[in-house]
């Protein structure tokens, strides 16, 4: 939403309070012809503001309409002093006026609002002359006229604050975004450097030694050869498994989109049915959302390979500004006493999200035993406040 559209919004808002106002002073005022009959122009005038306000408020078109055209605003404010010229400024519907005062406020520029009010007091200035009152009242008239302009000035004094609090959220929201925009760039420079970095920086060691056991040790040199291969191959994987991950991480899209189209990925991938329970949870900070795409997509390619699950079942939820996130499976299952041996082996997927999980502020847990499937949960602040913390 752009700063315009947001004022507007807020604008409406105003008048929409300001219909009501008009129509609470009505009630209001109607309290005062309790003991006396209605004139037929009193009458006409209660008809007349019974049905402004009660169109303003059930018409969602009405306070569009007078800000696109605030000549109609200023219509209703003339016809309010005329009312208070013909009624009299000791008539209870001269408090209706109010509302008007507000619409002007809120719908005018200063110096149009400035006259306006300059009007509306003047009539009922002239209002207060023609009842030929041989006493002042201070209450009546000076009491009045001041409220007149307070109101309007307070109408003015909400427009300018609201927009004015629009803007400062707007500012906080640019803010956020150039942070993000940051957190993504230290995050991607991070991964660049701890996978690919590394592993070409061993490659170019290793060609810059081979011309040397070419020399001296051919059959040292045909493996080093072949191992250069295999590395050079793995640094591929890896950029390619880095860019897929970029792809699949739309930050203009809602985070349980991503795990849907991530799940997608994987059934077409292995073959295997991905079951979704995802409750639709705000995920902002680009750090967060990486690294639990990251480790769902590692405890799914786990199930998928390794498991021989027929089913894999994700479900999110937010409880106490965490994003919950449970990978179950209904595969084999495994003891957890081998998982150092794996990792000797050179398989840290377990390892790898709890690592992702705690880099963010979070935890991941997993539950598993030998013919009972195995649960992943992984749990990450919301809105990455923690991760912020811990950068901080």
């Amino acid at each position: 939403m752009t700063a315009g559209r947001a004022d507007r919004s807020e604008a409406l808002t105003l008048v929409r309070v300001a219909f009501l106002l008009r129509l609470l002073l009505l009630l209001a005022s109607m309290l005062g012809f309790i003991n006396q009959a209605l004139t037929p122009t009193t009458a006409a005038a209660v008809i007349f503001l019974a049905l402004t306000s009660m169109g303003g408020l059930a018409l969602r078109s009405a306070p569009e309409l007078l800000q696109r055209h605030p000549i109609l605003a200023v219509v209703d404010g003339l016809v309010m002093t005329g009312l208070m010229v013909v009624l009299g400024t000791d008539n209870p519907l001269v408090l209706v006026t109010l509302s008007s005062c507000m619409v002007l406020g809120v719908l005018l520029p200063v110096w149009p609002a400035a006259l306006a009010a300059v009007v509306l007091v003047g009539g009922y200035l002239v209002a207060t002359l023609t009842d030929g009152r041989e006493e002042v009242d201070f209450l009546n008239t000076f009491g009045f006229p001041a409220t007149f302009v307070s109101v309007v000035v307070l109408g003015h004094l909400f427009r300018l604050l609201t927009e004015r609090k629009r803007r400062s959220e707007l500012a906080y929201a640019d803010l956020i975004t150039g942070a993000a925009a940051a957190a993504e760039r230290s995050r991607l420079a991070r991964e660049l450097h701890d996978s690919t970095a590394k592993t070409l920086q061993g490659l170019a060691l290793s060609a810059q030694s081979l011309p040397h056991w070419i020399e001296h040790d051919p059959s040292r040199a045909c493996a080093q050869a072949d191992e250069i291969s295999t590395t050079a191959k793995d640094a591929i994987t890896r950029l390619r498994r880095l860019l897929a991950a970029m792809r699949q991480d739309d930050h203009d899209q809602p985070f349980h989109e991503s795990l849907e189209t991530l799940a997608s990925a994987v059934e077409r991938t292995h073959g295997i049915r991905v079951v979704l329970e995802l409750e639709p949870v705000p995920v902002s900070a680009p750090g967060v959302r990486y690294e639990l795409l990251a480790a769902v997509r590692e405890a799914m390619t786990n199930a998928a390979v390794h498991s021989g699950a027929s089913r894999i079942r994700v479900s999110m939820r937010v409880v106490h500004d965490e994003v919950r996130i449970e990978v179950r499976d209904d595969g084999c299952g495994f003891s957890l006493d081998v998982l150092p041996a794996r990792e000797l082996e050179g398989h840290f997927g377990v390892r790898g999200y709890q690592e992702r999980l705690a880099l963010i502020g979070g935890r991941a847990d997993l539950v598993t035993a030998q013919g009972r499937g195995t649960q992943v949960h992984l749990v990450a602040p919301q809105m990455g406040l923690r991760e912020e913390e811990r950068a901080g």
